[in-house]
């Protein structure tokens, strides 16, 4: 058991909570973190990685994204959000 305070509290959420209409661009996870995210995005999605988009919908731990006009169901590991 370990005592806290606001001074060192560690930060293991390292993904934003996104929300309807945020801009985020989509980013290639590493191989090493989720193989089949990687190759599935490496695949069929290579012309989106790195792209910006808007979060158009989030269901549990998917988030729906518009890119370049395609919609396709994202993680928040493959996401970064942009201000």
């Amino acid at each position: 058991m370990q005592q806290l305070s606001i001074f060192n509290c560690p930060l293991t959420e390292k993904h934003h909570h996104f929300q309807t209409y945020d801009k985020v661009k989509l980013q290639l996870v590493d191989e090493s973190i989720n193989f089949e995210i990687y190759n599935y995005r490496k695949c069929y999605f290579n012309h989106l990685i790195g792209k910006m988009g808007t979060v158009l919908e989030i269901r549990g731990n998917t988030i729906t994204v518009q890119i370049s006009g395609e919609i396709i169901p994202c993680e928040a590991c493959e996401l970064e959000w942009l201000a």
